[in-house]
């Protein structure tokens, strides 16, 4: 198996593509023109080969092949890639180009990324149900931005929290369990754009509260492959470019951080401003440890805080790891059938709209 040259190695999708290829057992070359662009994250040898313009590159081109029996050549720079597919086609050197040009690569993810958005917009305008919503680039801005976060909430569950918010009341919008935030980044956003209210966001990060004992034991012990102080640094990271007057995060348990809330104590931490909450909740998400002890804690302590028309959003009420959830949805849409006006089932999530 020949070897891939990656030239020039020069930025970060050189280094990505590196990375990804050592953990897949690729062997690799890295090369560049200018000494003090060249990038290599295990510090391996960078080879020097002339600028594409100057009359020597072709010989010494060629000459690293020879050496290095390469036979694939990778180029995270667009007019070096335009270049070397033509030195190649030209000179028929049978050597393959990894990918596409990284002009042509952005091309087609902008075109997948809308065809995602044109998918959803019907259902984000159903969710909606006919008090207006995001248009088509929104959509897409949103999933863009989304899909930058590690988390688990797919493109269904995130249409219809799109369409929902169109017709929530303003109050206090709740999340409770944020991971990395994928869903506090969306719940944000939209709290912002319909003008609803402030995002509280409450995770304890915790191995201790995240450990989920009624799923599989094969599942549980998935916890052990997080860093805590990782996700606490990675959620804070994907949330700082976002407003920070109206979002507070308490590092907490369900419980503790709701006596703050209660106690109209929650709209401070060291990472933002002064945030002031109404007491009054007008979405809440619930995504924390799902086991029905838990789920059902969460509910008890923070829908009494909802309001009429609010929406509970109910994380995994399908999921296959354990049925917390869908046990205590289908025991609140029993027990409380007087108050809700609207429910589903979208992107494994039960969304619950409470009656005017």
């Amino acid at each position: 198996m020949g070897a891939t040259l990656v030239f020039p190695a020069v930025n970060q999708a050189a280094a990505d593509y590196l990375a990804a290829a050592r953990q897949r057992g690729e062997r690799t070359v890295c090369a560049a023109s200018l000494p003090s662009d060249a990038v290599d994250p295990e510090g391996d040898e960078v080879h020097r080969l002339p600028s594409i313009y100057d009359q020597d590159f072709e010989p010494r081109f060629l000459s690293l092949v020879t050496q290095y029996s390469i036979r694939r050549v990778f180029c995270p720079v667009a007019s070096v890639h335009a270049f070397m597919r033509r030195l190649i086609d030209q000179q028929q050197l049978g050597l393959a180009m990894v990918g596409q040009s990284p002009i042509r690569q952005q091309v087609e993810q902008h075109r997948r990324l809308m065809a995602r958005a044109e998918r959803l917009l019907p259902l984000v305008r159903l969710c909606a149900d006919g008090a207006g919503g995001l248009s088509l680039i929104e959509v897409a801005g949103v999933l863009r931005q989304a899909s930058l976060i590690y988390g688990e909430s797919n493109d269904d569950k995130l249409a219809a929290m799109m369409g929902i918010f169109a017709r929530a009341p303003t109050g206090d919008v709740l999340e409770i369990g944020s991971l990395m935030g994928r869903s506090a980044f969306v719940l944000l956003y939209l709290a912002w754009r319909y003008r609803i209210g402030p995002l509280l966001t409450v995770d304890p990060w915790m191995s201790d509260n995240a450990v989920q004992r009624q799923s599989p034991q094969s599942f549980q012990t998935l916890v052990e492959e997080w860093d805590f102080d990782v996700l606490r640094e990675g959620f804070l990271v994907n949330m700082v470019a976002l407003r920070a007057d109206d979002h507070n995060h308490l590092q907490l348990s369900s419980q503790q951080a709701f006596e703050r809330y209660a106690a109209g104590q929650a709209g401070r931490c060291e990472a933002t401003a002064k945030v002031s909450y109404s007491g009054r909740i007008a979405v809440i998400h619930i995504d924390g440890n799902h086991d029905y002890e838990f789920v059902r804690n969460d509910c008890r302590l923070w829908l009494g805080r909802t309001q009429p028309g609010s929406w509970l959003i109910l994380d995994d009420y399908v999921w296959a790891h354990g049925d917390g959830p869908y046990r205590v949805g289908n025991e609140f849409l029993l027990e409380q059938a007087d108050r809700v006006e609207t429910a589903f089932v979208c992107g494994k999530a039960l969304f619950v709209r409470l009656r005017d």
